[in-house]
Formats: C-alpha cells, structure tokens, sequence
C-alpha cells in the first residue's frame, strides 16, 4: 500500500489543490517525513510531481525551500552528466524536464497570453534548474535557467511592441494561425477525416448533398466550425459549418482536382439528424498539414483551433512612416519577418509559379486567381500546399456564396 507521503503527491495536481493537504504535508514533515525518501520504485517525492504533464508549482516551490532539501539528492532529474565535454550529445529519458523546457519556448507564432501561459506552465521547471545550478549541478555547455528566462522575456517585450505598433492603424484585417488541438465534436474545425451528414429527410439536406452525391471521389479535405473564431473577422460568417470536398488523389498524385463546399447553418447543425459517413474519408494522410505530429491524428482527421492574429498593412513604408510620426522602439524583424501566409484568411498575394507559355518561354503567375481572396491555405506533410480562395465579390460574412470557392494544388 502506498505510504501517506506519497498518496498525498500523487493527488495533488493543481495549486488549489496544494493548498488543500498542505497542512498534511506539514504535520508529516513536522513529525520528521524525508522529503528524499523513495518509494518502492524507487521515486522521490519531487519525481512524483515532474511526472505529471502539468507539475504543481506552488508545491515545487514548497519542497525546494525546506531547508532539508538537497539538490544532490534529486540529481537524477537531470538528464545530462556535469561533465558532458562541449559539443558532445549524451542520450536521456524522453520527455525530461530540459525536453519540456525546449517545448515550451515561445515560437514567433505566440501571442501575449500564449507567452504567458508556456511562462507558467515553465516555472517550475526553472525553479528546479535554478536549484541544480546553484548546487553546481548542471552542465555548463547545457542551456541554464537565465536562458530561458531571457527567451520569455524577449518574446514578451516583441508582443508588447507588436501591440504598440498595430494601435497605429485602423481597421487591420485579422488571420487565424491553424494549430493543432483536442478533439472535442463532429463539428469541430479539423483538416480530413470522416463528415458528419445529415440523413436527407430534409429539402435543405437534399439540396446540400446533391453538390456530393453525384461524385463519389468527392472526400472531405476540412471543416470550420465558424463559431471558434469569435466573430473575430466580420468577412466571415459568425456561425456555422463548412465542409470543404476535394477529389481524391490517385495514390502517389498531388491532389489537384476540384472542391465543392457546403455550408450549414447552425440551425441545421442543431436540428438535423447527423449521421459520421467513413466513406467520404480520403484514404492516407496525404492531405494531413506540415507541423501536425501524427499523434495528434483522431480517427484519421486532424483537430484544429485557431489562433487569431492582427495583420499588419502590405506596405512596409506604411509601418516605418508610423513608427517615425509616434516614435515607437520597435524591432523591425517584427514587420519585415511575418507569418501571414499560411492559416485561415492568409495574405499570399506574393506566392507565384512559373507558367510555360506558348513562345516557349517561362513566365511568373500568382497562385492567387484574380479578384479572389484566400480562404485557408496550409503545407501538407509530404508536398506542397493548398489555397482555397473564393471571389472577393462572393465573401459576405452570413451570406458567402460558399459555392464559388476554388482549390490550388501549390508546387512548394
């Protein structure tokens, strides 16, 4: 049977938590509990608590300031050797707490709250190398805590000039960053998969999948579930469903054919009779996006949630004559180096190809068919990309006539 000690660690999982066996944790240390003691696996108590996914730091700090605690004795939570020669790699347990560090630095993807979150879900971890290093326990060719602290400090100081810099302008169009999540519905955004359809006892069904019914190889390549976004960019509806269906790809081809879209309400997504149809799944992960472990893959689809960005003007003039006019310390890395060009509502007006003509000769092209908009674009894991763009005239918010959007294979 578990000893007391022990049990304790093991349940708690949050601070509140934390706070609530406190005053049983004191009374067995009190009553002179080792805090290094290990059970019979062998495991200390601070082994309990980095085992979790998610480490209570508010009993991480606890631990580390008894003063009975010796770093030397947990040295095993440190998966490199102190004397690891420069430039030399050492093999270690998978997800050791120098791995889970290096995950949660802020990519230039994040936002502020992104950067403050990994920042909290990192101090515990930092707290514990901190800890090691004072002991003279680490390796000094390793990155240290001060590393990481400066990484979330930097980040965070870009997002507070970012912020700065587009108060400058009215009216800035806002994208999505696609990335991956949980499954949480049938109706959740997610690339691939098996549809959810309505059985057609319904005239508004029937005429909905009369657009699929009539060609088998149609598949569904996504679905936005409009209701994740927020309303955060009135050009798209405030609610429903869009299923996007791509011709299936032969195996080994690129999957160049035509889409069809259907969009339901949410109306119909609440009162029609849903049935999952594994038939109009595409085989494979051929249209599975670029960054998606494939452990984020349930039942052959890909859950996504959005990540709403502000994207700044086209021209770069534009921005340097508004940090001259307001004298802003901004970073130019932080509108000469952007990711607008993948994601839901992307900015790819500058994506070319090279078209062989007629005389013989190569000409550039835009990706982008004229007087449309992209509507998602993303990298497929294997090769190329996709835009789906749709006329700039047919991009009505509610009323979109989703029937005009296109499908480009890109040769990246």
């Amino acid at each position: 049977m578990l000893k007391e000690w022990f049990w304790i660690f093991k349940k708690i999982k949050s601070n509140e938590q934390f706070v609530e066996h406190l005053p049983a944790l004191q009374d067995l240390l009190d009553a002179g509990q080792d805090i290094h003691e290990r059970d019979g696996k062998g495991r200390s108590a601070l082994e309990y608590v980095f085992a979790k996914p998610l480490p209570c730091v508010e009993l991480v700090s606890w631990l580390l300031n008894q003063s009975s605690f010796d770093p030397a004795k947990e040295a095993s939570l440190y998966p490199y050797s102190v004397d690891l020669p420069k430039g030399h790699f050492q093999l270690t347990k998978a997800n050791n707490m120098m791995d889970r560090l290096d995950e949660l630095m802020p990519s230039a993807r994040c936002d502020l709250e992104d950067i403050t979150e990994k920042a909290r879900l990192a101090e515990p971890y930092l707290r514990l190398l901190a800890k090691f290093e004072q002991a003279g326990l680490t390796n000094q060719y390793q990155s240290g805590s001060e590393f990481y602290k400066q990484a979330f400090a930097n980040r965070l100081e870009s997002q507070l000039q970012l912020r700065k810099l587009e108060a400058q302008f009215d009216d800035l169009c806002v994208g999505f960053h696609m990335l991956a999540a949980e499954y949480d519905s049938e109706f959740q955004s997610r690339i691939a998969g098996a549809p959810w359809l309505p059985s057609s006892d319904s005239a508004i069904a029937r005429a909905n999948l009369d657009v699929i019914n009539k060609d088998e190889s149609l598949k569904l390549a996504f679905q936005i579930n409009f209701a994740q976004l927020q309303g955060r960019n009135p050009v798209l509806p405030s609610k429903g469903l869009l299923q996007v269906y791509l011709q299936e790809p032969d195996e080994g081809e690129e999957p160049t054919g035509r889409c069809e879209a259907i969009f339901w309400t949410e109306a119909d997504m609440e009162g029609l009779n849903w049935v999952e149809y594994p038939d109009r799944a595409i085989t494979g992960d051929s249209l599975a996006p670029s960054g998606f472990d494939v452990s984020y893959r349930k039942a052959g689809h890909y859950p996504i949630r959005w990540q709403a960005y502000t994207q700044l003007p086209l021209s770069e003039a534009e921005i340097t004559a508004a940090i001259d006019k307001n004298s802003l310390v901004i970073d130019p890395e932080l509108y000469t180096d952007l990711y607008y060009d993948y994601g839901l509502m992307p900015r790819i007006e500058a994506r070319t190809r090279e078209v062989f003509t007629e005389e013989g000769t190569f000409t550039e092209e835009a990706y982008l068919p004229e007087n449309h908009i992209a509507i998602l674009s993303y990298l497929y894991t294997d090769f190329g990309s996709c835009i789906y763009s749709i006329p700039v005239d047919a991009l009505w918010g509610d009323e979109t006539d989703w029937r005009q959007l296109t499908h480009i294979f890109c040769y990246d």
